[in-house]
Order: structure tokens, then sequence, then C-alpha cells
């Protein structure tokens, strides 16, 4: 039998872990985004890069830059180059992100124009921009997309997307467009790293550096257990809200009053939208769920009383 001071200490410090547990549960699901990894690819997969929130520090207007590497840009027959006097159009200089507490804004820039680079042999007549994938469940790529984790933003209407309207889609499944693109598929050149003619064997080869700005091919390879990734394009996915451009190429007074710094990604054009916050945000955990956590929190709090540790409240 419990004595008395036994029991109201258990009590006490069942109470005090279980409160704990509970607001942790609901702090996870409180809207903030740190943690969370977006990423984007060309249609060809010429380029790659990402962004991981919380991984370098906010400016003073709450903006957060990652920076790819310049020279990983695949352009055909001039590698990482350019023909004289132009630039690369395959080039991702990086991506910066604002988050408040109602909205998230996310910039692209690069020299890749929204409306693509003209390419006579590639379906449609162009090659562009990917769809924009995030996923805040510190999950892989696949991973993510396997438990229905993975979230994607189609915000280009001449890519090949499997779908139409321009938003911000969840519970999404992935596809690749290299094979119309007359980009890196999987049997002709291995995808993102699957030996000397994938993505980045092709890189080495034109004297580059390969970078994925924030992230690193294991996000996307899944620790290297799928080196022919090639995922670039929305398949399928669940609408949630829609988006509205700040900047489509130029960048623009709306855009620069966010207090985003146009010096630090040094791409000629960049493409920047913006989605409500709260069509992502999930609610609070399910009540079986707390439940767990209370079950957790009175194992925890019995193994501390049995620790003989003193607690003062």
């Amino acid at each position: 039998m419990m004595k008395p001071n036994y029991l109201s200490n258990f009590l006490k410090i069942t109470l005090t872990t279980v409160g704990i547990f509970c607001v942790a549960a609901q702090g996870a699901y409180a809207g903030d985004l740190k943690g969370t990894a977006f990423s984007i690819s060309l249609e060809c997969l010429n380029d790659t890069t990402g962004l991981l929130l919380g991984k370098n520090s906010t400016d003073a207007s709450g903006w957060q830059y990652a920076f790819d590497s310049n020279k990983d840009g695949m352009n055909g027959n001039y590698w990482v180059g350019s023909a004289p006097g132009q630039e690369n159009p395959y080039d991702i200089y990086g991506m910066a992100i604002q988050e408040t507490d109602t909205s998230v804004i996310v910039a692209l820039n690069g020299n890749m124009k929204l409306t693509g680079q003209s390419e006579a042999g590639a379906t449609g007549g162009q090659i562009g921009y990917g769809d924009l994938f995030f996923n805040m469940s510190g999950k892989s790529f696949d991973d993510a997309m396997s438990s229905g984790d993975l979230f994607g933003i189609h915000f280009s209407s001449v890519n090949a997307s499997g779908v139409q309207q321009l938003g911000v889609y969840g519970d999404v499944q992935a596809k690749t467009v290299t094979d119309i693109k007359e980009g890196y598929t999987i049997n002709t050149y291995g995808g993102l790293t699957g030996g000397q003619n994938s993505y980045e064997g092709q890189v080495k080869q034109g004297g580059g550096t390969v970078g994925y700005g924030d992230l690193t091919s294991s996000y996307f390879t899944n620790n290297g257990k799928d080196n022919t990734f090639n995922l670039n394009t929305i398949l399928s996915g669940k609408y949630l809200t829609g988006i509205s451009f700040l900047s489509q190429g130029t960048v623009t007074q709306q855009l620069l009053a966010t207090g985003y710094d146009a010096t630090k990604l040094k791409g000629s054009q960049t493409i920047a939208f913006q989605f409500n916050k709260s069509a992502i945000t999930q609610s609070v955990p399910e009540p079986g769920n707390i439940a767990g956590f209370t079950i957790l929190g009175l194992a925890l709090a019995g193994s501390q009383l049995r620790k003989g540790r003193s607690y003062k409240f």
C-alpha cells in the first residue's frame, strides 16, 4: 500500500509530467515550421536546391536564405558553364523563406524564367522549374511521401505537373518528368547520383561543384538507398490553398517591402509567392494521442519515484 507522502509525491510528479508532455505535444503542432525542408528541382533535374528552416539564422526582417552552388547547373554542351556572353539558364542560386504568424513567403532565385527555357526536343517546347516540395516530418523525401507527409506547391503553369491548379497541396505523391524534358532519367543517366553519367557525376566531370543549398543528396536518396532519385513534380495531391505572387522574375517593390534582400542571391530571376500558413498548420493531437502522452507521463512519473529522486514543487 502506498504511504500518504509517497502517494502525494506520485500525484504531483504525474500531473507535472503529464502537463509537460501535453504541452510538448501541442507545441509540436503549434505552427512553427522550424525544421521544415523545402526543395526544388528543374524539370530536367539539371539543378536542385533546398532550404532547411532553422539551419541558418533569420535576418532582422525574418528572412532565411539558402545558397546553392553556382557551378552545378548542367547546361548541355556547356556543362556547368554558358555560351559566350550568355548566362546559364539551368543554374539555381538559392532560395529564401519568410515565415510570419499567418503566412509563408518563398523566393526562388536563379537564371530560370517562370515561363521556362525554350528547348525544341522537350515536351511543350520548354524546360522550366518543377514543383516545390516541403516536408515538416523530419523524414527523408521518400519516407515523407510514403507516409503522406509530403507537401507540394505548383507555381508554374507551364511545367508538366500532374496537377493543374496553382497552389499548395498535401498528401503529395511525386513523379519525374525527366523522360519528357531531356533530363536525368534513371535508365539512361542514373538520376541524381546513380553513377558516372548521373547529375552529380556529370557536374564533377564538367569541373563543377555539387550543392543542394541547406540539404544534401542523402535527403533525396534516402541515405543512399535510392541513388537514382529523380522526382521533381507533383503526381497527385489534395489541394489546400492558393498562392499569390509577389515577383515573377524581376524583384518588385511588393517583395522588397517584406524586407527581402535582393543583394544576397545573384541570379537574374526571382520568383516569389506566398500562401496562408493556416492551410498547412495541423491541429492539436486527437484525444487518443493525448492519452498516449498521458500514459507515457505516468510511466515516467513512477520511474522517477522508484529511482528515489527528490522533487520540489
